[in-house]
């Protein structure tokens, strides 16, 4: 019984050993799944990166990575971030390298502003990472570069080419390139001296552009009706393309007619100019025929008679009441050359009985030669048929019968008034 107690002691502690490594991989599982999120990211190629290097977001750190597995074709790196970190669904991996022999760590961007978000366990794929830029690269292209503009043989390489031609192109030129490179500089001392001008201008155009932006919709229907226009030009090509010709043909004619009749239309232009002149120097008379013009074309159309083509009126002679003015004003107003307000004077004091005694308000005359047919024969309705008789009389009968009437003993009165005044 003795015998077996020490192997039964090593299972129990053997047993006892296992429990306490499963409980700390629990514990440790249990920890990690309880402050941290684990993500999978696959890289083309993965340079000094190891477990235990940082996880960064803007430089700050949120997590280690677990493990850098290489496969056929790229490199699975899994990797820890705190859990109170929040990743956004199409976040990227970076592999940042500071410099050439510090250690790499995983740049995680964007940073995370709302939106779903990365679950645990979740990979990024390929085309979300990538790896810096090795400098066993950049040796290889630079001595490409070296190898290909460099001498080779008998061929002295582009590099030696350029510096040649530099070379011839910049000899002899060292003064004008200073003048150039002086101008450049006053040039930049305009601008940096008006600049206050400048940013007005930019200001300006600002404002411009938003009264253009407030006239969005006149813009657009400015556009439109462009586009109408250009619809209704294009449908009417053929007319137009007509119209141009005949155009261009008349256009022709009239240089042909300039061409020959020049010295002509020079003269007419310059008879036009002088006409003018004299239509500008006869302002006032113009302006008062403009003035009377209306009046006395409206009296010329109450005294024509469209019925017979004639005129119809009375003579209307004024002044007759107050003759002295009427002639020795007239003297007075005439103002010609050697009249005197002393003749005036004296038109008065000799005239001015005799023209008083005989003055009159109208000419003791009813005739008035310009009264013609005012009506036609079958326009006029008599009072009775004797009358209409007496009316419808031949001139030579009407005549015959009034120096019937009077016989020879014709007065003035009998001249001057018609029947004697008889009604």
């Amino acid at each position: 019984m003795s015998r077996f107690l020490p192997g039964r002691r090593l299972w129990q502690i053997a047993i006892a050993l296992l429990i306490i490594i499963v409980l700390a991989l629990a514990g440790y599982i249990g920890y990690q799944k309880a402050f941290y999120k684990s993500y999978t990211a696959y890289f083309t190629e993965v340079n000094n990166l190891y477990p235990g290097d940082p996880v960064k977001v803007l430089g700050v750190d949120v997590g280690t990575v677990g493990s850098v597995t290489p496969r056929s074709g790229d490199v699975k790196v899994r990797f820890d971030v705190d859990r109170d970190v929040d990743v956004p669904r199409t976040v990227s991996a970076v592999i940042v390298a500071p410099s050439l022999v510090t250690g790499r760590f995983i740049q995680l961007s964007p940073v995370y502003a709302g939106g779903p978000q990365l679950a645990t366990g979740s990979d990024i794929p390929m085309n979300r990472t990538a790896v810096p830029v090795e400098w066993d690269d950049i040796k290889r292209e630079l001595t490409q570069l070296t190898t290909a503009v460099g001498p080779q043989g008998a061929d002295e390489g582009s590099v030696a080419r350029l510096v040649n031609t530099a070379d011839a192109n910049l000899e002899g030129n060292g003064t004008a390139i200073r003048g150039s490179v002086a101008q450049l500089s006053d040039l930049a001392s305009t601008l940096a001296n008006s600049r206050g001008d400048l940013f007005a201008s930019i200001r300006n155009l600002q404002t411009l552009t938003d009264a253009l932006s407030k006239s969005h919709e006149d813009l657009v229907q400015f556009n439109g009706r462009i586009a109408s226009v250009s619809q209704v030009l294009a449908d009417n090509t053929a007319n137009l393309d007509g119209a141009l010709t005949n155009l261009d043909s008349a256009l022709t004619d009239l240089k042909s007619f300039i061409d020959t009749n020049g010295q002509k239309l020079s003269e007419s232009v310059g008879r036009l100019s002088n006409a003018t002149s004299i239509l500008a120097q006869k302002d006032e008379q113009i302006r008062g025929l403009l003035h009377s013009a209306p009046t006395q074309l409206s009296n010329f159309y109450n005294i024509y008679n469209p019925l017979t083509g004639s005129l119809s009126g009375v003579f209307g002679l004024g002044q007759f009441g107050n003759l002295v003015d009427l002639l020795c004003g007239t003297l007075a107003g005439n103002d010609r050359p050697g009249t005197s307000q002393a003749d005036v004077t004296k038109c008065v004091d000799v005239l001015g009985p005799i023209l008083s005694s005989i003055s009159i308000n109208y000419p003791p005359a009813l005739v008035n030669p310009v009264t013609g047919i005012n009506a036609r024969p079958n326009q006029i309705q008599y009072q009775n048929s004797s009358v209409k008789a007496r009316a419808q009389q031949g001139i030579v009968q009407q005549d015959a019968a009034t120096r019937r009437s009077y016989g020879g003993n014709v007065g003035l009165a009998n001249l001057l008034v018609p029947f004697g005044g008889q009604g």
